[in-house]
């Protein structure tokens, strides 16, 4: 309870002389505000745009998932008769993958693309059409709005049927009513048995910002064995792009290795695809954003040393203002340990106020720029927590000479100091 007191009565001290000194102590926090404002800001800009890059991965279907495509370099010169004999990417390379852990691989989604012409009642259009497998619309993040997906039966048998993006089904049944409609792929007749819901994203809420998935809702999806087979008449069952689904991403990258060796054999011994762990893309865009946390803190720091520096300047030029003012403590009993408690407390009120004002500056700074960019504020505690904890670090240390010197004047000639 004494030392309790003793703390309040230090602390009602410190304001005292702050508030008799306010401009002497504005200066002083002057420093330590544009520290925590820059440090705070800066963390807060780069939480925001992780925010929405997660926000973007999630309607992508997330990010465990690890992306096997055909490498297209060219070769030079002559190509080897092994590389003139490979397939290249095929369905059978999906079922081998699958195989290596079918406890880790929760699905694997096959892409065949075709341009062809596509016509209904309506309209008459050249598209992409993308062949597909059953697991295809769940991994890339695509949801019914009415109808139904592809059976294993529709898959195996390369049925004639098609599911349509909410833009293709408006292009090619403006009227509505397409469900269960022919429209013609090419020159195969296809039935409309589902369609898909309207995707939205927009990075930065601005005017003219674009839909980024304006192109996903253009999607008109039939089974990959119907490319194949009657549009591109392949019985080697070559694909375009195979996806699989690691729940547990933290393994992606042993499994890439498996599926790598399996991959190098199925092809010849020839390194033909290249693999795309979405996983280890978002960790290295979080690498850069942590560099340039990095950069936002340290000009924090350096706004909190050059503030610090002031800081000592002006505690050591107040101090011989308040020479006799420590020599009359000391000679009415006040030890040195108490004016070093008193002088600490003081720079510490400082620092706390001027710590307050930063992040309230901070909070404003970072608003006012992911507003004007047309980014959702995002702000993690622990961009606070740094911030207020490198000001109150600087604060101590820069606080101790100021206070060691007080705290080591002599009564005597304190008293008699003009």
């Amino acid at each position: 309870m004494k030392s309790t007191g003793a703390f309040r009565v230090r602390l009602e001290s410190a304001w005292t002389e702050l508030h008799e000194n306010f401009g002497r102590s504005s200066l002083q926090t002057l420093g330590i505000v544009l520290g925590v404002a820059s440090v705070l800001g800066g963390f807060s800009i780069t939480d925001s745009f992780r925010k929405r890059s997660e926000a973007l991965y999630v309607k992508l279907g997330g990010l465990d998932k690890l992306n096997v495509q055909p490498n297209n370099t060219g070769n030079d010169g002559t190509p080897t008769a092994l590389q003139n004999a490979n397939l290249g990417l095929r369905h059978q390379d999906m079922e081998d993958g699958r195989e290596l852990d079918t406890a880790l691989v929760e699905g694997v989604s096959v892409q065949k693309n075709a341009r062809t012409r596509v016509r209904s009642a309506f309209a008459d259009q050249e598209r992409q059409v993308q062949g597909i497998n059953g697991d295809y619309l769940a991994i890339e993040g695509f949801d019914l709005a009415h109808g139904r997906s592809f059976s294993s039966a529709d898959i195996a048998n390369a049925s004639a049927v098609a599911v349509l993006g909410s833009e293709a089904f408006a292009t090619f049944f403006p009227s509505g009513g397409g469900l269960g409609s022919v429209i013609r792929v090419g020159d195969v007749p296809v039935t409309v048995i589902g369609v898909l819901r309207e995707r939205v994203f927009r990075f930065r809420d601005v005017p003219g910002q674009g839909n980024m998935f304006r192109r996903k809702n253009r999607l008109i999806a039939v089974p990959a064995a119907l490319v194949q087979q009657r549009m591109q008449g392949d019985r080697y069952q070559r694909v375009d792009r195979l996806t699989f689904r690691i729940p547990k991403v933290e393994s992606i990258s042993d499994f890439a290795k498996g599926l790598t060796s399996v991959l190098v054999t199925n092809h010849r011994l020839q390194s033909d695809v290249r693999l795309d762990d979405i996983a280890a893309r978002e960790r290295k865009r979080r690498d850069t954003g942590d560099a340039y946390n990095i950069i936002f803190m340290l000009s924090g720091v350096l706004a909190l040393l050059g503030g610090g520096i002031v800081n000592v300047n002006i505690q050591l030029a107040s101090l011989k203002e308040r020479v006799r003012e420590v020599g009359v403590k000391m000679a009415i009993g006040a030890s040195g340990r108490e004016i070093f408690k008193e002088f600490m407390t003081e720079a510490l009120l400082l620092t706390a106020l001027g710590s307050t004002v930063g992040l309230g500056i901070g909070i404003g700074f970072s608003w006012f720029i992911t507003h004007y960019i047309g980014v959702p504020l995002g702000m993690q505690p622990a961009s606070f927590l740094w911030a207020f904890a490198l000001a109150l670090c600087f604060g101590f240390l820069f606080a101790l000479v100021p206070a060691w010197k007080a705290s080591r004047l002599s009564p005597m000639e304190a008293l008699r100091y003009e």
